[in-house]
């Protein structure tokens, strides 16, 4: 069997105010070609299908649109889909039955029973090649799982292996030790690799909800993995655990990431050989300077150097411009916006670092609890900006604060 694994659309998105709407429509004409030409027995789509748990009007037509246009292009395919944690899984269920005689399946919760216990029945899905009738392996479909899913134990990541553990089982009783199994799961797992900052993917500040994932391939043949958005292998070269990544970046801080899908092939008594599709985003992300920060001068010479803008605004880059400078230079940004006339990129933000000096002599202001006393709550805040972005606090962000503490006194 051929099955494709993608994750992480995020339909909706908007890039710094930027609408994507054409950036997804681009990914999904692609996803369509490659189900064409590959012929795939099914589509696992690991979760975070939309960008918020309230999609508009626009991103559900993009995914039924395609649903539709999917199943009639590749007759018999199966496409598999589960909930991550910026989908509202309700929701995105909530059509699961008007989907099914198309060969859609939609997991977006963990249903229980009338006692409380996980129906995980519901989440086992035999799946059979196109134009044949015969079970040739099963997929684990698994939403992205919250507190009440399951057996709270001493660890977390104890009681989801635990889990999604006793869901294998259940298949390999059912289905015996020879039936090729697949498990999707949307989840941060321990050791895979993320951005640094601009965490998109919405983690959990001190990684509690990072799972150590070692040991829920167990009698697994595939771990199809969502949530992060760098496509890698989890846990070694052995193992068979895949996060498919974003189709398109998702901050900056997700340069440089490879986008595509997994072609997984199957053999008829398990065992998988994974192949990597490579996709190329719409539009781009870029820095200037390309690392670092540099001076108001060399920035300007840098950004008089990018290319002309040419007629299609669709492949415009996206842009973020990194100031390195001692003082707040008000004209920079007029003078960025000078040198960037005619060029063809976005402008998504302008980052000031400064100085170290400049941030540690801020806090050398404030030691003593009586220089406290005597700081003004703007100055707090003055300081708070700086030590948290590395940023002087715009005059605008500044006005804001003080409206907000002048109403906090009335």
């Amino acid at each position: 069997m051929k099955i494709i694994h993608t994750a992480d659309w995020h339909l909706g998105d908007s890039f710094h105010g930027f609408d994507r709407t054409m950036e997804h429509e681009h990914f999904l004409r692609w996803l369509l070609e490659v189900i064409s030409t590959e012929k795939p027995d099914a589509l696992l789509v690991a979760g975070d299908v939309f960008d918020n748990a309230n999609p508009s009007v626009q991103a559900e037509e993009m995914l039924y649109g395609f649903l539709a246009t999917a199943t009639s292009v590749h007759p018999g395919l199966r496409i598999i889909i589960t909930a991550g944690n910026h989908d509202s899984g309700r929701r995105l269920q909530a059509p699961a039955e008007l989907l099914r005689p198309m060969g859609v399946e939609i997991r977006g919760v963990v249903d229980h029973d009338a006692q409380g216990q996980p129906l995980t029945d519901k989440l086992i899905i035999p799946i059979c090649p196109a134009g044949d009738r015969q079970i040739q392996a099963v997929v684990i479909a698994v939403p992205y799982l919250r507190t009440g899913d399951f057996e709270m134990k001493d660890s977390l990541s104890r009681s989801v292996r635990d889990f999604l553990q006793g869901i294998v089982t259940n298949v390999r009783r059912q289905y015996g030790k020879e039936m090729p199994v697949l498990l999707m799961a949307h989840l941060y797992a321990a050791g895979s690799e993320i951005a640094a900052a601009e965490h998109s993917e919405r983690l959990v500040v001190g990684g509690e909800d990072c799972i150590d994932a070692r040991g829920i391939d167990a009698g697994v043949d595939y771990v199809a993995l969502g949530h992060i958005h760098k496509a890698q292998q989890v846990g070694g070269d052995d193992k068979m655990m895949f996060y498919a990544g974003s189709p398109m970046p998702m901050s900056f801080a997700e340069k440089g990431y490879s986008h595509g899908v997994n072609v997984i092939t199957i053999g008829a008594n398990g065992g998988a050989v994974v192949d990597r599709l490579e996709y190329k985003p719409l539009r781009e992300i870029m820095s200037v300077p390309a690392k670092g920060a540099a001076p108001l001068g060399e920035v300007l010479n840098l950004l008089r150097a990018l290319p002309k803008a040419k007629d299609d605004s669709a492949e415009w880059p996206y842009l973020e411009i990194r100031l390195k400078e001692n003082e707040l230079n008000p004209a920079a940004h007029n003078e960025i916006v000078g040198a960037l006339e005619g060029r063809g990129v976005r402008l998504c933000r302008l980052v000031r670092e400064v100085p170290e000096s400049k941030v540690e002599s801020r806090h050398r202001k404030m030691q003593s609890l009586d220089q406290l006393r005597n700081i003004s709550p703007l100055d707090i805040a003055y300081d708070a900006y700086l030590t948290a972005t590395g940023q002087e606090m715009s005059e605008e962000v500044a006005k804001r604060f003080k409206k907000a503490a002048d109403m906090a006194k009335l």
